[in-house]
Protein backbone atom coordinates (compact mmCIF):
# COMPACT_ATOMS: atom_id res chain seq x y z
CA UNK A 1 0.00 0.00 0.00
CA UNK A 2 2.74 2.58 1.02
CA UNK A 3 6.27 2.54 0.44
CA UNK A 4 7.89 2.10 3.99
CA UNK A 5 10.59 0.37 3.84
CA UNK A 6 12.28 1.70 6.80
CA UNK A 7 9.67 0.40 9.02
CA UNK A 8 10.29 -3.21 8.27
CA UNK A 9 11.67 -5.20 11.51
CA UNK A 10 10.03 -2.53 13.62
CA UNK A 11 6.55 -4.11 14.54
CA UNK A 12 5.77 -4.24 18.22
CA UNK A 13 7.80 -1.20 18.44
CA UNK A 14 5.35 2.64 19.79
CA UNK A 15 6.34 4.02 16.82
CA UNK A 16 5.06 1.44 14.56
CA UNK A 17 1.99 2.66 12.50
CA UNK A 18 0.37 0.04 10.73
CA UNK A 19 -0.46 0.68 6.93
CA UNK A 20 -4.66 0.83 7.92
CA UNK A 21 -4.05 3.40 10.27
CA UNK A 22 -1.62 5.74 8.13
CA UNK A 23 -4.24 5.61 5.45
CA UNK A 24 -7.45 6.43 8.08
CA UNK A 25 -5.08 9.29 9.28
CA UNK A 26 -4.28 10.38 5.88
CA UNK A 27 -8.03 10.63 5.96
CA UNK A 28 -9.23 12.42 8.96
CA UNK A 29 -6.75 15.18 8.33
CA UNK A 30 -7.77 15.65 4.28
CA UNK A 31 -10.20 19.28 4.51
CA UNK A 32 -13.40 19.37 2.66
CA UNK A 33 -13.76 22.52 0.82
CA UNK A 34 -16.02 24.31 3.94
CA UNK A 35 -13.37 23.34 5.90
CA UNK A 36 -10.51 24.83 3.93
CA UNK A 37 -13.05 27.99 4.35
CA UNK A 38 -12.53 27.90 7.85
CA UNK A 39 -8.66 27.15 7.38
CA UNK A 40 -8.59 30.20 5.77
CA UNK A 41 -10.38 32.04 8.35
CA UNK A 42 -8.17 30.60 10.66
CA UNK A 43 -5.04 31.85 8.38
CA UNK A 44 -6.88 35.61 9.05
CA UNK A 45 -7.24 35.38 12.03
CA UNK A 46 -3.81 34.45 12.91
CA UNK A 47 -3.09 38.30 12.36
CA UNK A 48 -2.98 39.92 15.72
CA UNK A 49 -4.44 42.54 14.46
CA UNK A 50 -7.79 41.02 13.43
CA UNK A 51 -8.00 38.57 15.76
CA UNK A 52 -7.88 41.62 18.01
CA UNK A 53 -11.19 42.87 16.36
CA UNK A 54 -12.58 40.02 16.09
CA UNK A 55 -12.92 39.56 20.01
CA UNK A 56 -13.81 43.53 20.54
CA UNK A 57 -16.51 42.57 17.80
CA UNK A 58 -17.85 39.61 20.02
CA UNK A 59 -18.16 42.37 23.09
CA UNK A 60 -20.20 45.03 21.19
CA UNK A 61 -23.01 45.15 18.70
CA UNK A 62 -21.51 47.67 16.27
CA UNK A 63 -18.57 49.67 16.66
CA UNK A 64 -17.12 52.50 14.03
CA UNK A 65 -13.69 52.44 12.90
CA UNK A 66 -11.90 55.30 14.91
CA UNK A 67 -13.39 53.67 18.27
CA UNK A 68 -11.55 50.33 16.79
CA UNK A 69 -8.23 52.67 17.08
CA UNK A 70 -8.72 54.08 19.63
CA UNK A 71 -9.06 50.22 21.81
CA UNK A 72 -6.23 48.75 19.91
CA UNK A 73 -4.19 52.15 19.63
CA UNK A 74 -3.65 51.32 15.87
CA UNK A 75 -4.20 53.88 12.93
CA UNK A 76 -7.78 53.99 11.17
CA UNK A 77 -6.02 53.14 8.00
CA UNK A 78 -4.88 49.80 9.78
CA UNK A 79 -7.84 49.04 11.30
CA UNK A 80 -9.56 49.29 8.19
CA UNK A 81 -7.36 47.43 6.09
CA UNK A 82 -8.13 44.71 9.03
CA UNK A 83 -11.50 45.02 8.30
CA UNK A 84 -12.43 45.00 4.50
CA UNK A 85 -10.09 41.43 4.92
CA UNK A 86 -12.49 40.27 7.34
CA UNK A 87 -15.05 41.20 5.39
CA UNK A 88 -14.10 39.41 2.55
CA UNK A 89 -13.99 36.37 4.35
CA UNK A 90 -17.49 36.78 5.80
CA UNK A 91 -16.63 37.24 9.09
CA UNK A 92 -17.41 41.27 9.35
CA UNK A 93 -20.54 43.12 7.97
CA UNK A 94 -20.98 46.59 8.10
CA UNK A 95 -23.98 49.38 7.42
CA UNK A 96 -24.03 53.12 7.46
CA UNK A 97 -25.33 55.11 10.43
CA UNK A 98 -25.31 58.66 8.97
CA UNK A 99 -21.61 59.77 8.55
CA UNK A 100 -20.43 56.86 10.03
CA UNK A 101 -19.98 52.79 8.90
CA UNK A 102 -20.45 50.83 11.72
CA UNK A 103 -19.40 47.00 11.93
CA UNK A 104 -20.24 44.07 13.15
CA UNK A 105 -19.92 40.41 12.89
CA UNK A 106 -21.50 38.75 9.87
CA UNK A 107 -23.03 35.97 11.55
CA UNK A 108 -22.87 33.80 14.68
CA UNK A 109 -22.90 30.56 12.53
CA UNK A 110 -19.53 30.44 11.88
CA UNK A 111 -18.31 30.22 15.89
CA UNK A 112 -20.37 26.99 15.95
CA UNK A 113 -18.92 25.97 12.18
CA UNK A 114 -14.98 26.94 13.85
CA UNK A 115 -15.76 24.50 16.72
CA UNK A 116 -16.92 21.63 14.76
CA UNK A 117 -14.18 22.02 12.76
CA UNK A 118 -11.39 21.77 15.60
CA UNK A 119 -13.29 18.75 17.50
CA UNK A 120 -13.08 16.72 14.24
CA UNK A 121 -9.54 16.00 15.59
CA UNK A 122 -10.15 15.66 19.21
Amino acid sequence: MFNRSYINGHKGHPHYIANSKIASLKKNVSFSSEEEDIVSVIRSLSDPTKLKIFIVLHKVDEIVVSDLAIILDLSQSAISHALADLKKLGLVKCQRCGQLTCYSLADTTKKDKFLEFFTKFL
